[in-house]
């Protein structure tokens, strides 16, 4: 049984006339009412018609003033992307409007459908097309507009048929209007919810059909602020769906599923080679879980969005054959070879950002990854993001904290994906330093990393050259000070996703410390290492959206500096402990005996990873508190 669904895509409810297109562009302001804004999107009416047959045209109606460069490189080239074994879309229109009135056509040379470059090399997705409309003569104060029509087929008898979609309503660009209307038999209603309001409805009935509508007028463009969440968690969302429950979908989609699950043949040959040196259940949950993660070729997110060519993924023995795949294609090929060697694997649906799910509106489209889901591994389940070749096995860096739909054979289960604790996302540092009498100083610095922070070390420097590495090193070391020289540096291997990575460097320093007399002052020196670091974005004064920090953390740093001869320490800073419900942070500094060597330890715990506007300032103190120059400040005398 075959899914037919057409998602937001358009069909008007009154068409503009080109006067009225006219004076709407007459009538727009400037870059000097917008100065921030790369261009204003006049109109968007976004809407679908079904027919009785379920067969569906879509017209989408677009104009937008160019205020700005980037502007201009966001809408110069317009690209859709579409299935072509069911779906095709016609332009009914492109034009430019100039600033003295002159209209210009997009020739229709400048008219493609496309393979996507990115699927170029993925000859299995060749079904998946990309309408390119390049907009001629788009410059500072012209306005494109642009009408789509795209059709889709109806469904064959026995089909199952989902209408379901999402739509942000507010992004980069001011918005003066948006509108998104579906138009379908009354006997397949919609339901519909919003998260983030501000957006108006309506509904209408006619001849047998219902209209739904939703509009959003004088939207504000989002001014990013630094840690803000991403704008599927700020803007207006509409997510709506004729879906009656997560059971309904479930059970569609586990037999357009397990449908192309195999277990015999080539995925048992290969798992059975993957695995025969594993010693216990847990090696071969790993062993073949790697293959697929590392060894099969990503189509991924940029690539091929999920959702975009359906949700039934290709025979699990072609994919192997093949050695790439999307979302659909991967999960099925891991689903299967675990399968191969006894273990119960499932599906599991996720969002990358974690958005909240609207559990009373069951949609696919609430999604938009694809792991697996292992009940029982060495006692806990386990979530196999099969895109993870940059972090540690078993962690994923995308998609904690979110409800995900899992689909077994039989049955469908709303899981929490974890929520990783701080302790395990973990950077732990010890810096050791020995100054010399004017003030340069030569060290080490060996940094630990789990979790978020193994995730952020390989993303730097899993693929990386030798010379960039060096490159990076160096530029680490200049971190701790202007002139200062790496030495030799150690990386475990990034590429092994079984073992923690680990970073081991020496380095020197000039002028560490300052000369003042008899006096000596130095600050400790801040880890170098921007993987071993969470940035905390705490300067504004207020704020109008959430601190994201991104997970829970725990950063630690301790060491020694040792003094040189003839100096000793007379002033430390005193033990600083801040904690709130977000966090902790920590700081303690201890003088040995003699004098001659200090040691210090500081520690920072990220215990609620979104910090509400509410919140903001409690955070804000604490951090400000946390690094006022006094919680680092050391003073050494001169003594002979």
């Amino acid at each position: 049984m075959l899914l037919v669904m057409i998602c937001a895509s358009a069909s008007m409810a009154r068409e503009l006339t080109d006067d009225e297109v006219a004076k709407m562009i007459a009538d727009a302001p400037g870059v000097e009412t917008y100065p921030q804004a790369g261009a204003i999107i006049l109109y968007h009416n976004i809407a679908i018609n079904y027919a009785e047959d379920y067969s569906a045209t879509g017209d989408e109606h677009l104009v937008v003033k160019i205020l700005q460069d980037r502007g201009r490189d966001a809408f110069a080239d317009i690209k859709r992307r579409y299935d072509k074994d069911h779906d095709s879309i016609l332009v009914m229109k492109a034009v430019t409007h100039l600033e003295d009135g002159t209209i210009k056509e997009a020739e229709a040379k400048a008219i493609h459908d496309l393979n996507p470059a990115s699927l170029a090399n993925a000859s299995i997705y060749s079904n998946i097309m990309q309408k390119v409309v390049s907009l001629p003569a788009v410059t500072r104060g012209a306005t494109i507009e642009i009408k789509l029509r795209k059709y889709s087929e109806a469904p064959e008898e026995g089909e199952q048929v989902f209408i379901w979609g999402n739509q942000l309503f507010q992004g980069d660009e001011p918005v003066f209007y948006r509108e998104l209307s579906v138009n379908v038999p009354s006997e397949m209603p919609i339901k519909h919810t919003f998260q983030n309001e501000g957006v108006t409805f309506n509904t209408t009935e006619e001849g047998g059909f219902t209209r739904y509508a939703w509009v959003k007028e004088h939207a504000p463009q989002i001014i990013p602020e630094p840690g803000m969440p991403e704008y599927i968690k700020v803007a207006p969302r509409l997510i709506y769906t004729n879906a009656e429950s997560w059971e309904q979908i479930g059970s569609w989609f586990s037999e357009e599923f397990y449908a192309h699950v195999r277990t015999e043949g080539a995925i048992k040959e290969k798992a059975a080679e993957l695995t025969k040196s594993s010693e216990s259940r847990a090696d071969k949950i790993r062993d073949i879980s790697l293959f697929v993660i590392e060894d099969i070729r990503d189509i991924g997110e940029g690539s091929l969005r999920l959702g975009v060519a359906g949700y039934e993924p290709h025979d699990a023995d072609v994919v192997l054959e093949n050695k790439y795949g999307d979302w659909r294609d991967k999960t099925v090929l891991l689903v299967s070879m675990l399968g191969a060697v006894g273990v119960d694997a499932f599906p599991a649906f996720v969002h990358s950002s974690a958005p909240p799910l609207a559990e009373d509106h069951p949609s696919l489209r609430q999604f938009d990854c694809l792991y697996v889901y292992i009940p029982d591994y060495d006692g806990s389940p386990l979530w196999i993001n099969p895109f993870a070749d940059h972090c540690y096995f078993g962690f994923f860096p995308f998609g904690q904290r979110f409800r995900s739909l899992v689909v077994a054979k039989d049955t469908s289960m709303v899981l929490d994906t974890p929520n990783t604790p701080p302790e395990d996302n973990l950077a732990s540092t010890r810096m050791d330093i020995q100054l010399s009498a004017n003030g340069d100083a030569e060290g080490t610095v060996a940094c630990m990393v789990t979790g978020h922070f193994d995730w952020q070390t390989r993303i730097r420097m899993k693929d990386a050259t030798p010379k960039r590495v060096e490159q990076y090193f160096q530029g680490w070391a200049n971190n701790l000070g202007e002139g200062s020289l790496s030495g030799d540096y150690k990386v475990s291997d990034c590429a092994d996703l079984l073992e923690p990575v680990e970073v081991v460097q020496s380095f020197t320093t000039p002028e560490l410390a300052v000369l003042e007399g008899e006096m000596m002052v130095l600050h400790t020196p801040p880890v170098p290492y921007g993987f071993a670091t969470a940035s905390f974005p705490v300067s504004e004064v207020m704020r109008f959206y959430n601190l994201e920090v991104g997970s829970n953390l725990t950063m630690r740093t301790e060491g020694q500096i040792s003094l040189p001869e003839g100096y000793e320490a007379v002033y430390v800073p005193e033990a600083f402990s801040a904690t709130n419900a977000l966090g902790k942070w920590h700081t303690s500094y201890e003088i040995n005996d003699n004098k001659d060597q200090i040691k210090f330890v500081t520690e920072v715990i990220v215990m609620d990873p979104m910090v509400d506007v509410d919140e903001y300032f409690d955070f804000k103190e604490s951090f400000d508190s946390f690094n006022k120059p006094r919680n680092s400040l050391i003073l050494l005398e001169r003594v002979d």
